[in-house]
């Protein structure tokens, strides 16, 4: 079981990601936004954030940014519809600041199990 801070202002897309990583045995903490996550990871460090790119208050790209800078071994999971632009942009940048795996949206529940489980555990199964 892995610790997951699951970060996404879209309240549809948040409860059924949740829902996919607590059936998969998975303890999931959850943010609307980037500040919510900052004040969550004073108090919790999570296995892997998995976090949306666009959002009010503080983005995906400023919070993965200084999650690396705070926690450098956190396994972080970004995921992205594009907004305006095309999410590839988002997503490549994303993981030029520390991201380690990046998804577009919709997201496929399968692969984005297998990656945190690749992510926490790598070859420990």
């Amino acid at each position: 079981m892995a610790k997951i801070l699951l970060v996404e202002d879209d309240d549809l897309v948040r409860d059924m990601l949740a829902q996919v990583l607590t059936r998969a045995s998975h303890e999931v903490e959850s943010a609307t936004n980037g500040e919510e996550a900052t004040e969550i990871l004073k108090t919790s460090e999570p296995d892997v954030m998995v976090t949306d790119i666009i959002m009010p208050k503080k983005s995906g790209i400023t919070l993965i940014s200084e999650v690396k800078n705070k926690h450098p071994h956190m396994e972080i999971i970004a995921i992205s519809g594009g907004g305006r632009l095309d999410p590839t942009g988002y997503l490549d940048l994303s993981e030029s600041l520390g991201a380690t795996v990046s998804f577009e949206k919709p997201v496929d529940n399968a692969t984005l199990l297998m990656a945190i489980d690749l992510l926490v555990y790598g070859n420990k199964h």
